[in-house]
């Protein structure tokens, strides 16, 4: 875990969300989902179906936080705004894999499912803007310097 902790400061939250998330939808929800424990299923057609994509929404979400802890401490944006980032990313988690997974426990996801995927696609949006923003940041400060190396010299002769 220390290695992969290594080195990050503002993502640490996102790596170790990411892999509670998984651990806790992805494997706790996705084995009983994909072998058929205690002598069969236990859920109807419809509520393995329900289950299946909650179960696919989190590990999405998981990977996502466990990536973007990796990569958002190697950009040169200012903390303020990885933090901003960071924290809209694990927000989007936390609507899109466990509120979505609490609604389909309550049966209550047809009713506010709606919410939860709005408040995970606005988080989502502005973490992922904010990320983009200093790729291209990042980018315009190496273009100048790629573009000398690329130039012939010219000598005079």
């Amino acid at each position: 875990m220390r290695a992969i902790l290594n080195g990050t400061d503002v993502g640490r939250k996102n790596i170790v969300f990411g892999i509670a998330l998984f651990l806790a939808l992805g494997v706790v929800v996705g084995v009983p989902l994909t072998v058929d424990l205690f002598g069969g299923s236990m859920l109807t057609g419809e509520q393995y179906q329900t289950w299946k994509v909650v179960h696919g929404y989190a590990v999405f979400l998981a990977l996502i936080n466990g990536f973007f802890g990796l990569a958002i401490d190697r950009l040169d944006l200012p903390r303020r705004q990885k933090e901003v980032a960071s924290w809209s990313i694990l927000a989007a988690g936390l609507f899109g894999g466990v509120g979505r997974s609490i609604l389909a426990l309550l049966s209550a996801l047809g009713a506010f499912g709606l919410v939860a995927s709005l408040g995970e696609v606005a988080c989502i949006t502005l973490g992922t803007g904010i990320f983009l923003a200093g790729q291209m940041r990042e980018r315009r400060k190496q273009s100048p310097a790629r573009a000398a190396e690329a130039r012939p010299s010219r000598t005079k002769g």
